[in-house]
């Protein structure tokens, strides 16, 4: 009998250890097998722990919680102190973040706090900072929490943890209104995470998570943008790996270049669906605030409106809002949303700056052309050697003297727009560019087409159907033909292109769905993508626009 326990027992080292292998390889599902595999020949708490974290990669969190309980439970009764508080401090951010339990938090809190009470000098010791610094209302507090955390970490030369804490370091600097210091810190561990520093892939996703929710923060979308084409590096360079599929928020923003918006967008309507189905939370940025911003940017003004409904309260959320409003021409009401979500606020910080902006076209549409260069001048005020704030600042002086037909709005809209390129921001240049087309018109005309079709083009590339709209009727209004037809195939994603093609050749939705290894519900979804983005109603008028194209190359 002895012998074959031995047998067992070996049997499950052997399959524990093939699981850390899968996991150190991101292959999640083969790391769940081995860990399932070994708990049947025998119970350990290294498999519990290791098929949690499996479960956690796989986006599971619930069965993922029981795993880890398990496992802190089994981790105690050996001693294994340092393991046991690392997995009740994992249970306090899974409880809070995704459930929103807030007493089972703050129990496994107390809980590891009690572990620790003879322990200093140890790791464990910051990652327990770093929870009371994730749960402090007072974000002075909390900075001195994460700052304890970073130099430990520094101390102890542990990569995560310092990962850890320039994250958390950076975040509460950001609602301190240090806006420029917080992302200074995201990007120092954004830098270490995908420069091979961090010892583990959860420690690189969390930055991941970090960073996306800094900039929602921050209003700094073009940082994600940068980011994300590092992260695809070193997601290629460890072999495709699944970096982010415990957070689908964060790959539609981090892994989603150019040619892949329509995968992003799938990312965030699967995403929604399941916080939905399950009641949990979003781990970052809520992606119906994500997929209400696609929407606007698309046109779908009511399907943008739908997708916030029972969401809202953050900064992002009230700019989309106030966003839709705009668009629905309800300018009074967006100024009241974004005046009052700049009270709770400090009006004089950098997170105030994407609030100011949006504010200045609100009032700049309800008439109120004084209120609106006020508020250009608060901008103006808190650039103080920021670029980026600068060329907001910029571009917003220039749509009030574009709006009081002032003979500056020129000069201040080239600045904006060379501003913004410099800085690699592609939607902010395009809609300056279009308006420094529209303060052109009457006195260089062809400088305005220029930039006009410069506009046009921009918003073409980013999927922009709302603003390519605009900048095609200011080329017709200039006697210009504006967007031609087969222009329009340069919307599709590369997936989409694909669909398109194979439709052209009169192939069936099933018959697209086995070329391509897609199922038929998905091939349902991209063959209503290209029929709406090419604006036509049939797959004959579609196929066309795809001659036209192939006629002109």
């Amino acid at each position: 009998m002895g012998g074959v326990d031995s047998a067992s027992s070996t049997a499950a080292q052997d399959l524990v250890a093939a699981g850390e292998l899968a996991l150190s390889e991101g292959a999640w599902d083969r790391a769940c097998g081995s860990f399932e595999s070994a708990l049947a020949h025998e119970t350990s708490p290294e498999g519990w722990d290791g098929l949690a974290r499996a479960l956690w990669w796989l986006d599971r969190p619930a069965e993922a919680i029981d795993a880890r309980v398990r496992a802190h439970s089994l981790f105690r009764r050996a001693g294994d102190l340092a393991r046991a508080v690392r997995i009740a401090l994992w249970l306090v951010h899974e409880y809070s973040a995704v459930h929103g339990n807030e007493p089972a938090a703050e129990g496994w809190l107390a809980r590891a706090e009690h572990l620790l009470i003879d322990q200093v000098d140890v790791p464990e010791r910051g990652y327990l900072d770093l929870a009371k610094a994730e749960r402090c209302l007072d974000p002075v507090i909390a900075a001195g929490y994460a700052e304890a955390a970073l130099v430990l970490a520094r101390r102890l030369n542990d990569p995560d943890l310092e990962l850890a804490a320039l994250s958390r370091m950076g975040l509460a600097q950001i609602t301190l209104g240090q806006v420029d210091e917080g992302l200074g810190y995201l990007d120092q561990a954004m830098a270490a995470a995908t420069g091979e520093d961090a010892a583990t892939f959860e420690a690189v996703a969390r930055t991941c998570c970090s960073l996306v929710l800094a900039c929602d923060l921050a209003g700094d979308d073009d940082r994600v943008r940068q980011w994300g084409k590092v992260v695809e590096g070193y997601v290629h360079r460890h072999n495709e790996l699944p970096l982010l599929t415990f957070c689908p928020t964060c790959g539609a923003d981090l892994l989603t270049s150019g040619n892949r918006r329509g995968e992003s967008e799938d990312e965030l309507v699967h995403a929604l669906a399941e916080l939905a189905n399950t009641g949990r939370r979003s781990r970052c940025v809520d992606p119906a605030v994500r997929l209400s911003q696609l929407r606007i940017a698309q046109g779908r003004i009511e399907e943008a409106e739908d997708a916030l409904v029972g969401y809202g309260g953050s900064p992002t959320a009230v700019r989309a809002d106030a966003a839709i409003r705009l668009a629905r021409g309800e300018a009074a009401a967006a100024v009241a949303l974004l005046e009052r979500q700049l009270s709770l606020i400090n009006r004089s910080g950098l997170l105030a700056v994407p609030l100011l902006a949006l504010l200045v076209e609100a009032r700049l549409a309800d008439g109120d052309h004084e209120g609106a260069r006020a508020t250009a001048t608060e901008l103006e005020n808190l650039a103080a050697g920021n670029a980026r704030v600068s060329a907001i600042a910029t571009a917003a002086a220039g749509r009030v003297a574009l709006a009081a037909a002032a003979p500056e709005a020129v000069a201040l809209l080239e600045r904006g727009a060379e501003s913004f390129g410099r800085l690699h921001m592609p939607y902010e240049e395009a809609r300056t560019r279009l308006e420094l087309a529209t303060a052109l018109r009457s006195r260089e005309g062809v400088l305005a087409v220029v930039e006009a079709r410069s506009a046009l083009k921009a918003f073409e590339r980013l999927g922009a159907r709302n603003e390519s709209d605009r900048a095609a009727a200011l080329l017709r209004d200039l006697g210009m033909r504006g967007r031609a037809g087969p222009k329009d195939v340069g919307l599709l994603t590369e997936r989409e292109q694909e669909v398109l093609q194979l439709l052209a050749q009169g192939l069936t939705n099933r018959e697209i769905g086995a070329r391509l290894f897609l199922s038929a519900k998905t091939v349902e979804h991209h063959v209503g993508a290209v029929l709406r983005k090419l604006g036509v109603k049939t797959r004959t008028e579609a196929a066309a626009a795809l001659s036209r194209v192939r006629g002109t190359e």
